[in-house]
């Protein structure tokens, strides 16, 4: 359960603790920052378990693999989930990235990977209400916020990459993955910001220690410790159990945001985080069981 707990608080804080650097880091910056920070302590990581041995004798299809896996994940889902920070409420963009369980199962429905039932068919339903209520503001004329469009960017892509994620753990340690994933994805904004031409840091970011805590934070605890804390408790507790985790992250993060950022929580929020939490969880429920996906 500790485990479970420490993963819970370090990816229910990514919004929270990263808002005021996107004052200073454009969403791509902080991206590279935060994924290349966690690339050196899962190599740490690696290489003090022995599992470094595993980053050798792979083939060309595997580099591939990876390579799309960074670039869907790191370069994509992520970097948009640092847009919808920058421009949106922590809140709601907790939840909307969340929701990663309905846009799995729509996908996998598209990919003819899944079957219609009525129970996840429901779970679907439901979800979908849950993100209407918290990124339309106005429904009487169906405004969206920016940052709700790129929360829901990255929710979708999240999934794709989930998907696809699920066949590269199947061949190779997840710990590989995730390291020659970070890899491909950091080199991969490197060179966008390199062809691109513009760099988008504040020299204000490194006069405040509590920034570049912040930032450090978000790369060794965030991005690499809270992987490894997810492995053990999945390890500990069991897939099913920590799979949990992505439930109670919007309400964590809920609190967080009204605590740190004294954010207001408007009250379609919680119809939304109560709709799309019973969405997530009738989607990964097995039938006739209480047991998550």
């Amino acid at each position: 359960m500790f485990y479970f707990l420490v993963t819970l608080i370090f990816f229910s804080s990514i919004e929270v603790v990263s808002k005021d650097l996107m004052s200073y880091l454009g969403p791509f910056e902080m991206t590279f920052f935060r994924f290349f920070i966690g690339l050196i302590g899962l190599l740490i990581y690696a290489f003090f378990t022995g599992a470094a041995k595993d980053l050798k004798g792979l083939k060309y299809k595997d580099y591939s693999l990876f390579a799309l896996l960074g670039f869907i994940n790191i370069f994509f889902s992520m970097t948009m989930l640092q847009y919808a920070i920058k421009y949106g409420e922590p809140a709601v963009v907790a939840l909307i990235i969340s929701s990663n369980p309905i846009f799995v199962y729509i996908l996998s429905l598209i990919r003819k990977h899944e079957t219609i039932s009525f129970r996840r068919t429901a779970g679907f339903i439901l979800g979908i209400l849950g993100i209407a209520a918290v990124v339309i503001k106005d429904f009487s004329s169906f405004v969206i916020e920016k940052g709700s469009l790129f929360a829901l960017a990255g929710a979708v892509s999240f999934a794709f990459f989930t998907i696809i994620n699920k066949r590269a753990v199947r061949e190779r340690r997840p710990i590989i993955v995730n390291i020659y994933s970070f890899a491909f994805g950091t080199a991969f904004i490197a060179l966008y910001l390199f062809i691109s031409g513009s760099l988008n840091i504040s020299p204000e970011l490194f006069d405040s220690g509590v920034r570049i805590i912040k930032l450090l934070y978000l790369g060794i605890f965030v991005t690499a410790i809270s992987y490894i804390t997810f492995l053990t408790a999945i390890k500990k507790i069991g897939p099913v159990a920590s799979s949990l985790v992505f439930l109670f992250k919007p309400a964590v993060a809920t609190i967080f945001a009204v605590v740190f950022l004294s954010e207001e929580i408007r009250p379609n929020l919680f119809a939304g985080l109560l709709l799309s939490s019973a969405g997530s969880w009738l989607i990964m429920r097995k039938k006739n069981t209480g047991k998550v996906l």
